[in-house]
């Protein structure tokens, strides 16, 4: 039976001999002549057997043998002394020797006692083989049951928590992210968990250079940051990227190859998972359409939004609902048929429809109104979103030929949680205080739709003489008369200190006049602008001395008399909208101001299209 046996003895000749003994025997024998000299030879071997002499100088074979059984309890251990007396004896027996010799050695004697005591440690061996077996295969055991169980789960949201919270618990990691890749490719943040601050999690990101590099290899890899270890694993079905899960701060402090193992294991079937439970909500879609629209069904609607305010709420995400009516169905419906109303609304949809993500939802609330919900969409974008959608469906010939024979009326509303409400009907009931804004705005009153930028200007700002202007207590004020001298600049000012003190809120802000000048207050105002500021500024006029800003982009209009003689700020933002124009005159300046969102949209809608500008 082979083994590897650490032999200790002051005596030269003992050992020497002793050790011919077993080397003959098959076995590996290592020396050590003192106590300190066979610890440090423990610290770096395993040996299945420790003989040692009982008298030695300074440590002595009892010291000896209960400091290697400190270190390993299941550690074997054969006393040898001159002394009969020690064999059996108490201070033998509480060291934990397993037995005793009397030199001198019979080898006889010494082959039998070695051989049980090594039969003994291979036993142990086979024991623990097995249990680590046992374990071993519990532990695989619970790791299939984990994969199988992502290719069963039905619903997509469930299953990105799920994954995250599998992924952590076999790599024993305290923390974890989840990227899913989304229908342009990119990899959004879908959740989290642990020791993880959400600011300083990417929530967007392109698979593109290295990242690309590695994701194409499919293979987790381990990235050592100062804080923690990362360990990230790709998830790839079929050679498809369909997400990226980060791990961090594992409870060892390390990451093991076996944590890397696992982890492949449960991205990989997590991958499929993902695959599935997309194509098993496709299905899903396909069957809860309205057969007319093909727009999914209210019940559908609201269980996808109670999904959306969970995750919101959760990831502290937001997200906008938007709301359309087609004010004029009924009448439409009566005078030119049911085949003409049935037209305009598959027209409106399929428009809608043309120009909305994967992610994105419209359902069908009754014959004229419908829903609409964005993930991941703040109250600009959704603004933006309504400017774009009253566009495409102008353009839908179905619609333009219903509307030849009588006009529509489509008006849309935006709500966003948490600005506006955090449950569903809190943000349908801000929708439809909005659409009804919209429908008592100046917009619709004075038909401004169809009119040119500078012919809605001259009509908005009028004379002293012209009639007043309708008013509405639903709508956002209007006014026109005599303003003050400094009113334009005083604006700029204040716009310029509301921009700084939110850098990251998203806005467009268009600031006309005769010349651009670089001590106009909103150019000034801004120069010590941070390069991330989401807001977009543009001033328009003819060239002076202002020819590059860090944050305002200037636009220059030569020749155009209209520009010269008027001056106009339009600010649209997450938080505010405001209109003023205005034309300076011997005896006092005229202006019209407006907060009426829906007049501050047109204005900016005409005004990209005048001068050909880019939308936002």
């Amino acid at each position: 039976m082979a083994g590897t046996i650490l032999l200790v003895d002051d005596d030269l000749f003992f050992r020497e001999l002793v050790t011919h003994m077993l080397t003959r025997r098959g076995y590996r024998v290592v020396e050590a002549e003192d106590g300190p000299r066979a610890l440090e030879q423990a610290s770096l071997t395993r040996f299945d057997l420790v003989i040692t002499d009982v008298m030695m100088p300074g440590m002595d074979g009892f010291e000896l043998t209960a400091k290697l059984r400190e270190r390993n309890p299941d550690q074997e251990v054969l006393l040898v002394s001159a002394r009969p007396d020690v064999k059996g004896s108490e201070m033998a027996l509480k060291a934990g020797a397993a037995d005793c010799l009397t030199k001198p050695v019979e080898e006889t004697d010494l082959y039998l006692v070695v051989d049980r005591a090594l039969q003994r440690v291979a036993l142990r061996h086979e024991r623990e083989q097995l249990r680590d077996e046992n374990l071993e295969f519990a532990r695989y055991q619970n790791l299939h049951r984990r994969c199988l169980e992502f290719l069963a789960y039905p619903d997509l949201e469930g299953l990105q928590e799920r994954v995250t919270a599998d992924l952590a618990a076999v790599c024993d990691a305290q923390s974890a992210a989840l990227w899913l890749v989304d229908d342009r490719g990119d990899l959004v943040l879908r959740a989290y968990r642990g020791l993880l601050d959400r600011h300083f999690l990417v929530e967007r990101m392109k698979p593109e250079g290295a990242l690309s590099a590695r994701l194409r290899e499919a293979a987790p890899w381990l990235v050592r940051e100062e804080r923690s270890p990362v360990l990230y694993v790709p998830l790839v079905a079929g050679g498809e990227l369909m997400g990226l899960a980060q791990l961090s701060d594992p409870i060892a402090g390390e990451f093991q190859p076996e944590h890397a193992r696992q982890a492949r294991v449960i991205g990989d079937f997590a991958a499929v998972g993902v695959k599935n439970g997309r194509r098993l909500l496709a299905l899903q879609r396909l069957g809860l359409r309205d057969r007319d629209t093909a727009a999914y069904n209210l019940s559908y609607f609201t269980d996808y939004a109670s999904k959306e305010i969970y995750k919101a709420r959760r990831y502290g995400r937001t997200f906008s609902l938007l709301t359309f009516s087609i004010d004029n169905l009924p009448l439409v419906r009566v005078r030119l048929g049911a085949a003409e109303a049935k037209k305009a609304v598959r027209g409106i949809i399929r428009a809608l429809s043309r120009i909305i993500r994967d992610s994105d939802v419209i359902a069908k609330a009754s014959d004229q109104e419908f829903y609409l919900l964005l993930p991941e969409t703040d109250f600009f974008g959704a603004l933006m979103f309504v400017r774009r959608a009253v566009a495409a469906v102008r353009d839908e010939p179905d619609v333009q030929e219903v509307e030849g024979k009588l006009p529509l009326a489509m008006v849309g509303g935006a709500g966003t949680f948490p600005k506006d409400g955090e449950d569903f009907d809190e943000l349908v009931h801000r929708c439809r205080r909005r659409m009804d804004e919209r429908r008592a705005s100046l917009q619709r009153r004075l038909l401004l739709d169809g009119l040119p930028f500078w012919d809605e200007v001259e009509l908005l700002l009028g004379t002293p003489s012209s009639p007043k202007l309708p008013t509405d207590e639903r709508a956002e004020p209007s006014r026109r008369g005599k303003v003050s001298d400094v009113l334009f600049d005083e604006l700029q000012a204040e716009i310029a200190r509301e921009l700084l003190r939110d850098p990251g809120s998203r806005g467009l802000l268009y600031v006309g006049g005769p010349e651009i000048r670089a001590d106009l207050p909103i150019a000034s105002g801004l120069e010590s602008a941070p390069p991330e500021m989401a807001s977009r500024i543009y001033l328009l006029g003819r060239r002076l001395d202002l020819e590059s800003h860090p944050a305002v982009t200037p636009v220059f209009l030569e020749g155009d008399d209209r520009v010269s003689r008027h001056e106009f700020l339009f600010w649209l933002s997450e938080h505010a909208s405001y209109a003023l124009i205005q034309r300076r005159g011997k005896g006092a300046t005229w202006g019209f101001h407006s907060s009426d969102t829906a007049v501050v949209d047109g204005l900016i809608t005409k005004l990209q299209a005048e001068y050909d500008l880019q939308p936002y």
